[in-house]
């Protein structure tokens, strides 16, 4: 497998606007449909990819300004392929065959910010995703974006202090799924990873919180180079979760029966393995012209 890391890709197709209105539709829908081909290519999921700049369409009708709009998709790999659920056919770097049954998580504090790290737009607050709801693996947030460039986005694995309180979430979709014992410390999962490993019959719980009121939650924070001149652009990014490094680099982590919930040492061993590298993300741009 090679890894490539890119300061800049630039696509750049030129396509002039006529006057007839069918002949331009065409052309926009098929420049859409080869992006989306693009992006699904398997060689560039693991690219950490700082700017894909795609300007499909650079002469467009008289618009109004729009707000660009983001969307945002979280995609799961184990190491080059793309995640298949409840199959028993990865290996960790203890060398334990695993499945992945369940994946539940919350990322927060979703923003864009410029070189210093001053938030320029919250995107959200709180998202929630679960393999269960493939809805829940899109977040799109539109015409949000003013005129400007914006050269971070940063986000929070889990909830900090003064989010994961008991209860503060009680009217959101994921309370009952993902709430923590008082008793352990209070508020919420972080994530729930879950599966086989060794045999069809030997369950894992990789479940990280809270733990005892400790704060394990960590920031992650990727360039990205995305301008918005209100075109009513839309730009999209991956968040990537590579789900064999939440168990390696730089620390080897083992399989068992054995619940992590009150391991104060085990979180904080994945909490380290998190900030590491088990995220990765793609940036591209799909011009839409009104």
């Amino acid at each position: 497998m090679i890894k490539i890391n890119l300061i800049s890709i630039n696509f750049i197709e030129r396509i002039r606007y006529f006057s007839i209105d069918d002949i331009y539709h065409n052309l926009k829908v098929d420049f859409y449909v080869l992006l989306l081909i693009i992006l699904k290519t398997k060689k560039m999921k693991h690219l950490t990819i700082l700017s894909l700049g795609v300007i499909l369409l650079t002469s467009c009708p008289p618009s109004k300004f729009t707000p660009d709009s983001v969307n945002i998709r979280f995609e799961h790999y184990v190491d080059e392929n793309t995640l298949l659920e409840d199959t028993l056919l990865y290996t960790n770097d203890a060398g334990q065959l695993y499945s992945v049954q369940n994946l539940d998580y919350i990322i927060t504090d979703i923003n864009l910010t410029d070189e210093e790290g001053t938030v320029l737009q919250e995107l959200t607050d709180i998202h929630y995703v679960t393999l269960s709801d493939p809805s829940s693996l899109n977040l799109s947030i539109s015409s949000v974006l003013t005129r400007g460039e914006y050269k971070n986005i940063e986000f929070t694995f889990g909830l900090d202090s003064t989010k994961n309180i008991s209860n503060l979430y009680v009217n959101e979709e994921f309370h009952t799924r993902m709430f923590w014992p008082d008793m352990m410390g209070g508020g919420y999962h972080y994530m729930k990873l879950e599966g086989r490993f060794d045999n069809d019959t030997t369950f894992y719980n990789t479940h990280t919180g809270g733990t005892m009121g400790v704060d394990y939650s960590f920031k992650k924070s990727f360039p990205i180079n995305l301008t918005s001149i209100e075109n009513g652009n839309i730009h999209i990014i991956d968040i990537n979760m590579n789900i064999n490094n939440w168990f390696s680099n730089p620390n080897t982590i083992t399989l068992s029966t054995d619940g992590i919930m009150g391991n104060m040492q085990r979180q904080m061993e994945l909490k380290q393995n998190g900030t590491e590298d088990v995220f990765d993300i793609i940036q591209a741009e799909i011009a839409i012209c009104y």
